[in-house]
This record gives structure tokens, C-alpha cells and sequence, in this order.
């Protein structure tokens, strides 16, 4: 058996071989793995959908077109992660037919609560996925539902795993969000969970080489009622995040060691500076890589050097009032 967390989804050594039989035309095959995969396969449509008629009708689509396509399978024991492709594809063009026949049938979102639980899902959690859009449904459904792991997410998806995991990261704080309005203050104190209180922006990091740049980005940040702490190096910041110093990174590529996109990957890499430290990126003109990369390693804003003053005080304030929502867009 393919070894993986407690919890996961596994395909067995059995399935797999069902896989191989199937694929050479074992109708029999075929049906025993239908008959295995169709309880998950219903939970995961259900859970997009919100419709167990619809999502009934979907799984038969989804054995059908497996069945079709299962010789272009080249990786038998990934026959779990290909067939939640295959659902998840099924399941989005459902989705679209319903909003092109508005009249017809009530969006997903618009199901009534309670209409289509999940067996042994946590108490409020199908509710809250109610008001999610379907993306953050979706990349939910699929990593804790299906017990997908994330590069099998990001093949269903079409995403990265490092996608994979940033947005799963994004679609649980806007889960928990959704269940803590749920609840009444009560309940709040009873499983002793509290609201996180705002991100608030006090202390800008800066990093930036160049002493006439420097100082005129120091000067407009600190006019727009920021406090700003100047630091020589990307190891310097890095010392300033973990010390918890500041609540913003300003970092031009130039920094002295380590390289930037260390300092970005390092950051990303622990948990409270990824929540808490937003990083913009000072690039040089027209370098489409660099801005490429730093989107890549974590970065949430990409500015060209020198930026003007008020460019980046505009900049600042637009990501302190989304942090820590996910941004619109990349700025470059």
C-alpha cells in the first residue's frame, strides 16, 4: 500500500490492480471499482454541488468518463487523484450549466442549509461551506474530504503544490471566519475559540541599499504616520521578523545576503511571519522573472525600483486595508 498521513485516502495494492484489469476492457474490474470509489466520489460532488440529486448524477458521470479515458491512465496507483479530476471537471461544467439557466435552477450557494449533509462531517462545517465561493469549496473538499494530498489537489486543480498550499491556508481563515459567525457567544466561550483581532500595520522593515532611495521612502512612509525601521541586510530583516518587529517587509533585490528569494522562501516558511509579514519586492525595470519568482516564493506586492514615494504609500495602505484577505492582484 502506498504509505501516506493517518487519514488519507490511499489506493491499494487491490485497486490497483482492478486499474490494470480494467484498463485491458474487465467490465467486472471496472464495476468493483466503481462500487468502491462511488461513496467518496458522491461526498466530494456532494460537497461542490450541494445537490445529492445532482451529485448522484455527476458520480455516474464521472465512472462513465473514467471508464472511457481509463487506458490514457498512466499511473495506475494515482487512480484515486485522476478520478477526482475527473469529478471536480464534471462537477464545474454542472455548475456553469446552472448559471446559464438561472430560471431553471437555484445556484449552489443558494441551496437551503441542511439539504444535503455530509454524513460524519463536523457539526457546521457543510453549513460554512455554504458561503464560501466554490473555488475555496472545492480545494477543501478535496485536501480534507478526499484525503488528497497536495500535489494530487494541485492535479485536479491544475495548481502547484506551493499553490495548493497557500490557497488551502487562505480558503481555512475564511472557513473559520464563516463558522465563527455562525456561532453565538455562548457556544464562543464554550469551545473556548476567540476572533483574532485585526491585522493592524504599526512598523514597516526596510531594506533598500541605496541611501538616497532609502531615505525618501523613509520619509514618505513616516508622513503617512508609519513607523519605519531601517535595516542593512536581508539577514537583518529576517532577525527583525523573528523578532517580531515590525508587521510589513520592504525588501529591494539588491539586499545584502542572504539572496531575496531566500529571504522570501524563509519566511514563507514559518507559520507567524507567512500570516503576518507581507512582503513587498522592489524589482528592477521590465524584469517580468524577477516578478515572476517573487510571486512564486511568497511576495504580496512587486514594485519597480525606485518606486516613487507616494506610489508605495498608496501601495501600503491598499494592503493594509486587504491583509489578511487575499489580494485582487499581483501589482507590478
Amino acid at each position: 500500500m502506498r504509505t501516506c498521513p493517518i487519514g488519507r485516502r490511499t489506493t491499494t495494492e487491490r485497486e490497483t490492480n482492478l486499474v490494470l484489469q480494467a484498463a485491458a476492457g474487465d467490465r467486472e474490474a471496472f464495476g468493483q471499482l466503481a462500487e468502491t470509489c462511488r461513496p467518496w466520489l458522491f461526498g466530494l460532488c456532494l460537497r461542490v454541488v450541494r445537490d445529492s440529486c445532482a451529485a448522484e448524477d455527476l458520480v455516474q458521470q464521472a465512472l462513465l468518463l473514467a471508464w472511457r479515458d481509463l487506458a490514457q491512465l498512466r499511473e495506475p496507483e494515482r487512480f484515486r487523484a485522476w478520478l477526482s479530476r475527473i469529478a471536480a471537471n464534471v462537477c464545474r461544467m454542472h455548475l456553469r450549466r446552472r448559471l446559464a439557466r438561472p430560471a431553471e435552477m437555484p445556484l449552489a450557494e443558494e441551496a437551503p442549509a441542511g439539504t444535503c449533509e455530509v454524513p460524519d462531517a463536523p457539526l457546521g462545517v457543510d453549513q460554512a461551506l455554504v458561503g464560501l465561493d466554490l473555488a475555496d469549496r472545492r480545494m477543501l473538499t478535496l485536501f480534507y474530504g478526499e484525503g488528497l494530498s497536495h500535489a494530487e489537489v494541485g492535479e485536479v486543480l491544475a495548481l502547484s503544490a506551493a499553490a495548493v498550499k497557500s490557497r488551502l491556508h487562505r480558503a481555512r481563515v475564511r472557513l473559520r471566519k464563516e463558522m465563527l459567525a455562525m456561532m453565538t457567544d455562548e457556544q464562543k466561550t464554550r469551545l473556548d475559540v476567540t476572533e483574532k483581532a485585526p491585522w493592524k500595520l504599526r512598523t514597516i522593515l526596510l531594506v533598500e541599499p541605496d541611501s538616497d532611495v532609502r531615505e525618501s521612502l523613509r520619509k514618505a512612509l513616516t508622513a503617512a504616520g508609519y513607523e519605519v525601521l531601517v535595516l542593512p541586510t536581508g539577514e537583518a530583516a529576517l532577525a527583525a521578523v523573528r523578532e517580531r518587529r515590525g508587521q510589513l517587509l520592504i525588501l529591494d533585490k539588491h539586499c545584502g545576503g542572504p539572496h531575496w528569494i531566500e529571504v522570501l522562501v524563509l519566511l514563507q516558511a514559518d507559520a507567524w511571519s507567512r500570516e503576518n509579514v507581507p512582503v513587498a519586492v522592489l524589482i528592477d525595470p521590465g524584469s517580468e522573472r524577477d516578478v515572476i519568482l517573487a510571486w512564486q516564493a511568497g511576495a504580496q506586492l512587486c514594485l519597480t525600483r525606485p518606486p516613487l514615494p507616494d506610489e508605495l504609500v498608496g501601495f501600503v495602505k491598499r494592503l493594509e486595508r486587504l491583509w489578511p484577505q487575499e489580494l485582487g492582484s499581483h501589482s507590478g
